[in-house]
């Protein structure tokens, strides 16, 4: 809220998604409906012995599971996005990926790391746009932080 009580929110337009093996081949994902995010939980470590306290199970944090979601987009079969994604399915290593996000005062909030991706479905109905859903896993942390501008990155070489 600002200073008045006015909310902050705001939409997601503008946000970008990049992907690549390495740092030299990212390519900005395009026709992105839906961004995926690492939904972060804390495995439990249970630290119960004979004298916890009131016979109660006693409990710690212990590592932390990056998760799975689900990248959404329209679907152009052959083009770069196409086929950075069968790609990245077809070798089953980790990939870069960053996400920028609409953030205050006219910057971008970054959030950055590897994942995995699992499995890619295609939906081709007719009369309506063709889609794709591509699941993917995260691995190891993810850095966030703000940042004045979008990655830029040279538009790939021919369509398909």
């Amino acid at each position: 809220m600002d200073d008045n009580g006015n909310s902050e929110a705001q939409i997601g337009y503008g946000t970008g998604f990049f992907l690549g093996l390495t740092e030299a081949t990212m390519i900005e994902i395009d026709e992105v409906t839906k961004v995926p995010f690492a939904e972060e939980a804390a495995d439990d470590v249970e630290k119960t012995h004979f004298k916890s306290p009131n016979r109660t199970k006693e409990y710690g944090a212990g590592l932390i599971e990056p998760g799975e979601d689900t990248l959404e987009l329209n679907y152009i079969p052959g083009s770069p996005t196409d086929k950075m994604i069968r790609d990245a399915h077809k070798s089953g290593k980790p990939y870069r990926y960053e996400t920028y996000l609409p953030a205050p005062d006219d910057k971008w909030w970054r959030v950055s790391g590897f994942l995995i991706v699992k499995s890619r479905g295609r939906n081709i109905p007719i009369g309506e746009r063709m889609t794709q859903t591509v699941s993917v896993r995260f691995t190891g942390a993810a850095a966030e932080g703000s940042v004045d501008e979008q990655r830029e990155v040279a538009a790939p070489a021919g369509g398909a």
